[in-house]
């Protein structure tokens, strides 16, 4: 059943100038071609409109004498002529007659998605909120005020006009594909202070029928449809996950098992992971020592004594199960609703309803972690590595993007984030002042709130509080968290070690890139934006780029090479066909940002002239750049900063499955993004439709630093981990930092996804004590030759024995200098890098048993592998010279000599 929500969205005009005067018409207005002030030459490219052409004066008084002064009027307008102007109408519309201002005449193509505006104009007076009436036109739904959000509930919402201003509604109705002759109905817009007015429509169908609904034009609008899908929207249980099953109260998914409480919340969770993730045991580790605790201490030093009731399960699917438990007191009820899904995350609500006014000391959750579950720590102010002794942390959501924190060991950990009934999710990195967090009521309390972390039994004790308060009798606060147990699946050799990126940083233009990357040996690429078949940032599918971009996956198919697009939600170009019905959104897709005032890295002296002379306001510049070569060169892009959360990612992710049906594209490249877990997850069941083995990988910006208002950025994205095949750790990561921050931080292996290097190709040595390169075709040195050195000694077929566990059977006597082993039957890689920036010396300490080879009858050499280092035969207990930041790929076998 779907549940139907509520959202109020009032319009407003703010300062804008009203009714046409004489500052706003100025050419510059509707100039498509404006100089950016902030990144060189270079035009927009979009052709300049008549809709953005004001009315005079003049002619605003002759279309009053001629239609007469009414509180407002409706001006149905073509898809083709996109409402630009938001205070006040523009001269087409004042040379029209009153009749066609109460007809919408249209032909339209049998089984199109035929989409249309109505421009509501009040002059003098706000109309209060506005609805609508449809008679005879089957299906129509008007975007504007109506919908179905991302996670497929039906929802409402409620806008105004205010004086002097216009808002465009636009309207979208599905032709039938055997229609024939005319449709006629009526459209009546209702107003809260202003009365009503209603619209004829009269539609001719004509010609042949449309294909996929009109959706493979993007000029025609037609996608719009796209906003309200709910593809992807199922209970399918994606690849590489076995459904959730129940029995008693003890939920078993892919590697993890929980044990649900009397009282709802978790009582024991395990993992099967073993060692670095790729592999399940078959007797479990405990990840908590103990069962959560939700725990209300009063002011006179008691604690409330909570009585469980009935545990029910509401849900139990493949996919999802659902439960809820009241637990009751004298005092206080505390109403427990979860659902836990086959990915390993959990939703908690709990509502905590008090009886009687009372002086409360604490409301706090307790986790204990087990030890060895513990050894690790992420968010709340410390950025992942190794976990202190103790922590302390309070909420500063100013300027602090922090509500989260993952405590764990490299094959079992939990992440916690914590919400309230205020909750909506924040910008990320740079925006994140123009959406902050909001403070949770329940866990913040006017800032008393915060979390203590402490060493307990060899442990942690994760102790979230609020603090002081008074409870005054009925009151409700929820107490809203996720949970998300790690790792969140196995790590895929197959990812990590075969799929070989080549990912182009510098050339516009794309006609060598194939060959190029099979000189390399690289078998998948990455198209990113600001290419000649890619050109508009999170738009890979203008009909202008798609038949080269169509190419292009054909011949590189044809290769035997995959190929990615660069897609992903955060920004969007202004050369979106939809921009402008986006725009009329008040605020849903495109962020309501401070518009001309508005300044960031990106853009900081302020948007280019094109935004602020167009847009004008409610937006946040974004992303930029200038074309220098192919077909787009001396043409710019711009971008602005979309809402999180919102239809957007069904419009998203039809586009993805679009690309999958016409363009043949193998999967998407995510650059820090705004999509949610339901989302991908969504994604994810579409390119398992349309893909055998498809790819998603994503860039991760480090936030841990000023301009990121120290959020952990894994932390950021962890619930999206399930679906990601490859993280790219990107701008910012150091690569002169402790191990311990490498294995949390940047590899991704405590969470069962591998990862790359990015920053000046990162750290070659060092990487490869996680079964990390870079990426080809990026700034940096070329990962050819460790792909040559992989193939040569079959490493997918070696078991990674990371240095950070216990039973690796290689280590050094040397603190500064760690060795991972890669084990195969009859050879071992040993991975030896130096963590220092000076020389150092070490002696390898080898288990020969472990390995399985006969110390006096093996083997052990240095291959030359180019750029990494020269090859040298050894002997069995030779020590090693290590240079600063550098490191060695060392041979034992008792083989032949490769």
């Amino acid at each position: 059943m779907r549940k139907w929500l509520l959202f109020i969205s009032i319009t407003f005009c703010g300062s804008l100038n009203l009714l046409g005067q004489e500052e706003n018409k100025t050419e510059s207005a509707v100039d498509a071609h404006a100089l950016a002030q902030t990144l060189g030459k270079g035009n927009i490219g979009l052709e300049p409109s008549l809709m953005a052409v004001y009315a005079s004066d003049e002619q605003l008084k002759s279309f009053y004498e001629n239609n007469g002064v009414e509180d407002f009027y409706l001006f149905p307008e073509k898809r083709e002529n996109s409402i630009r102007l938001l205070d006040g109408i523009p001269a087409l519309w004042a040379e029209r007659s009153g009749l066609e201002n109460t007809v919408l005449k249209a032909s339209v193509r049998p089984g199109e998605y035929f989409t249309f505006q109505v421009g509501v104009f009040a002059p003098e007076k706000t109309t209060g909120l506005i609805s609508y009436k449809n008679r005879g036109l089957n299906g129509l739904t008007c975007f504007n005020l109506e919908g179905v959000d991302y996670h497929g509930d039906l929802f409402a919402k409620s806008i105004s006009v205010d004086k002097g201003c216009v808002v465009p509604l636009w309207f979208g109705i599905q032709i039938p594909p055997e229609a024939e002759g005319k449709i006629s109905g009526s459209i009546t817009i209702n107003t809260e202070n202003l009365g009503k007015k209603k619209l004829e429509v009269h539609f001719v169908v004509e010609g042949e029928p449309l294909e996929n609904y009109g959706y493979n034009d993007a000029e025609r609008l037609s996608r719009l449809a796209w906003l309200n899908s709910e593809i992807g929207l199922d209970e399918s249980v994606t690849k590489g996950f076995e459904p959730i099953k129940l029995e008693g109260r003890k939920l078993s998914y892919l590697g993890r098992e929980m044990s649900i409480g009397v009282n709802g919340l978790p009582e024991a969770i395990l993992s099967y992971f073993t060692g670095s993730n790729y592999h399940l045991a078959e007797t479990p580790s405990p990840i908590l020592s103990g069962g959560f605790r939700f725990v209300v201490e009063m002011t006179d030093g008691t604690s409330v004594r909570l009585k469980h009731g009935k545990l029910r399960f509401k849900k139990v699917q493949e996919s999802k199960v659902s439960w809820e438990v009241k637990n009751e007191s004298d005092e206080i009820d505390l109403i427990v609703n979860a659902t836990a899904e086959f990915d390993g995350s959990m939703n908690y609500q709990l509502t905590l309803v008090s009886h009687a006014k009372s002086e409360v000391k604490d409301i706090r959750l307790e986790v204990p972690m087990a030890p060895g579950m513990s050894t690790y720590l992420m968010g709340m102010g410390h950025e992942g590595s190794r976990r202190p002794e103790s922590w302390s942390w309070k909420w500063d959501v100013a300027t602090k993007s922090q509500d989260m924190v993952w405590v764990g060991g490299v094959n079992g950990g939990l992440r916690i984030k914590l919400k309230g009934a205020n909750y909506h999710r924040q910008l990320i990195n740079i925006y994140y002042p123009y959406q902050s967090l909001n403070l949770p009521v329940s866990w913040g309390n006017e800032n008393k709130g915060g979390c203590n972390i402490t060493t307990v039994d060899g442990g942690a004790l994760v102790s979230v509080y609020s603090g002081e308060r008074t409870l005054q009798k009925g009151e409700k606060l929820q107490f809203d968290m996720e949970l998300l147990v790690t790792p969140v699946k196995q790590m895929n050799k197959e990812v990590q070690f075969n799929k070989r990126f080549y990912h182009n940083s510098y050339n516009d233009v794309t006609s060598g890139y194939i060959d190029d990357a099979g000189k390399i040996g690289a078998n998948v690429i990455n198209i990113h934006h600001q290419k000649d078949i890619n050109p508009f940032i999170n738009y890979p599918y203008l009909s202008e780029n798609v038949p080269a971009l169509k190419q292009f996956i054909g011949k590189a198919h044809q290769k035997d090479k995959q190929v990615k697009v660069y897609y992903t939600t955060r920004e969007i170009t202004v050369n979106t066909p939809e921009v402008w019905a986006m725009r009329a959104l008040d605020g849903e897709i495109i962020f309501p940002g401070p518009g001309a005032d508005a300044k960031t890295v990106v853009n900081p002296n302020g948007p280019h002239l094109w935004l602020t002379e167009n847009l004008k306001e409610n937006f946040i510049p974004a992303w930029k750049c200038t074309f220098t070569k192919g077909p787009y060169k001396g043409r710019q892009d711009l971008a602005v900063i979309t809402t999180p959360d919102s239809r957007l990612s069904n419009f998203y992710l039809e586009g993805l499955n679009w690309m999958c049906e016409n363009i043949g594209i193998d999967g998407i490249y995510i650059d820090d993004s705004s999509l949610e877990r339901v989302a991908l997850q969504r994604a994810r069941r579409i390119l398992e439709k349309h893909r055998p083995d498809p790819l998603i990988d994503m860039h991760i910006w480090n936030s841990f630093r000023e301009k990121g208002y120290y959020a952990c950025s894994p932390n950021l994205y962890m619930d999206l981990f399930p679906y990601i095949d490859l993280l790219w750790a990107g701008e910012g990561w150091s690569y002169d930092t402790a191990p311990d921050y490498w294995l949390v931080s940047i590899s991704g292996i405590p969470f069962g996804v591998p990862s790359q290097m990015l920053n000046h190709g990162g750290n070659r040595w060092r990487g490869m004590l996680f079964g990390m390169t870079n990426r080809a075709g990026w700034y940096g040195p070329t990962p050819e030759y460790i792909w040559r050195f992989w193939d040569d000694y079959d490493i997918i077929n070696k078991q990674m024995i990371g240095f950070w566990e216990d039973y690796c059977p290689v280590k050094t006597d040397n603190s500064e200098v760690f060795a991972t082993v890669y084990k195969g039957q009859n050879e071992a890689i040993i991975a030896v890098a130096n963590w220092t920036d000076k020389e150092q010396a070490a002696n390898l300490e080898i288990d020969w048993n472990h390995l399985g080879l006969n110390p006096g009858k093996v083997k052990i050499f240095r291959p030359e592998i180019k750029e990494f280092q020269q090859e040298k035969l050894m002997q069995v207990g030779e020590s090693l010279k290590i240079e600063g930041k550098k490191g060695y790929l060392i041979i034992v076998s008792s083989s032949q000599e490769k």
